[in-house]
Parts: structure tokens; sequence; C-alpha cells
């Protein structure tokens, strides 16, 4: 009655590995998803520079262009 067959061993590898498998594209879209969302964050971010003949904190865009002029 619980003997273990070829076909039993098989039905039961087959779960296991599909278990296994959803568990990896789960965790694989999570990241993604994470990292998706640090790199909306990272975009609203802006680079300042410290200018000393204005004694503040300017963009670096902006110092460029100061001392091109």
């Amino acid at each position: 009655m619980f003997g273990f067959s070829i076909g039993k061993i098989l039905v039961l590898a087959v779960i296991v590995l599909s278990v296994l498998y959803g568990y990896k594209i789960i965790t694989n879209s999570n990241l993604l998803k994470s990292k998706k969302n640090e790199d909306s964050d990272s975009s609203s971010r802006i680079d300042t520079v410290y200018d000393p003949e204005t004694d503040s904190y300017v963009t670096k865009d902006s110092l460029k262009k100061s001392k091109k002029t």
C-alpha cells in the first residue's frame, strides 16, 4: 500500500522541483521590483558640489556652466 515505485518517486521529484523553481521565480520578481524602485529613487537625487566663489552648494551642471563663462 505504501510501497515506493518509480512512478511515485518521479511524481515526488516533479513536485519538489516545481516548488523550488516557483520559489526562485517569485524571489527574482521581487528583486526586480525592488531594484526598479531603487532606480526611480536615485533618479530624483541631484549631485551637488561646493562652490567657493558663492560659498554655497550648487549642482554640478550649473558649476560647469558658470566656469565656462
